[in-house]
């Protein structure tokens, strides 16, 4: 299959995403509350690319709630050999990466979905940071924005490292959207120094306790 056709939704799963969708997200922002900022920075419609810190589970699918449309994540592709949870994963259009080494296919995939008018998300951290704080990224969300030429839009979670189901209520669960910028308004040499200009736009959205790597 090509990335092409990888990339291109069926009519199955958009069915699925617009009947489950609603009252998944109802549920879920009535269980845990998001106070959101930056809101104005997202595009209506059209492809971009969604770049975040990553300290809870919830960050992936509180941040579909928020947005209200379907987001294709790259996940570690450890994660979709968890029972239940790979099932999951594969069904809602997650798309596997290998971390440790350079997964071109996966790559190309995710620059599909971007030509086909989605919204691609990125943890480039690689895992849930236990701190809290911001761990050194990984160059690979650099070359997606450079080679799809689409906006990236700074994604900064706070507090959902706390978040409990059922803590009714809370209000310090906090999404920030910052400015969308393209690849080229960055200064860098190499992909490195391109994910490292990405990652102080998250840091600046953080508080100074909560920047770690890139305070």
């Amino acid at each position: 299959m090509t990335n092409a056709a990888q990339a291109r939704p069926r009519a199955r799963d958009l069915l699925l995403w617009r009947l489950l969708f609603p009252p998944a997200r109802a549920l879920a922002l009535f269980l845990i509350p998001v106070r959101v900022e930056g809101a104005r920075h997202l595009p209506r419609s059209g492809p971009y690319l969604l770049v975040g810190n990553h300290v809870s589970w919830i960050d992936p699918p509180w941040l579909e709630f928020v947005i209200g449309r379907p987001i294709r994540y790259l996940a570690k592709r450890e994660l979709f050999a968890v029972p239940i949870l790979g099932w999951v994963l594969r069904q809602s259009g997650v798309l596997s990466l290998e971390r440790d080494s350079p997964d071109r296919a996966a790559l190309r995939t995710a620059l599909a979905f971007l030509s086909n008018g989605e919204i691609v998300g990125i943890f480039p951290e690689g895992h849930r940071s236990r701190t809290g704080k911001l761990l050194r990224a990984r160059p690979g969300v650099s070359l997606i924005a450079r080679r799809s030429g689409a906006p990236v839009i700074p994604v900064a979670f706070s507090g959902t490292d706390d978040a409990k189901l059922g803590r009714f209520w809370r209000r310090d669960v906090t999404i920030r959207f910052g400015e969308p910028f393209l690849a080229t308004d960055l200064v860098g040499q190499d992909e490195q120094a391109l994910t490292d200009g990405i990652m102080r736009r998250i840091a600046a959205m953080l508080p100074p306790e909560r920047r770690g790597a890139y305070e």
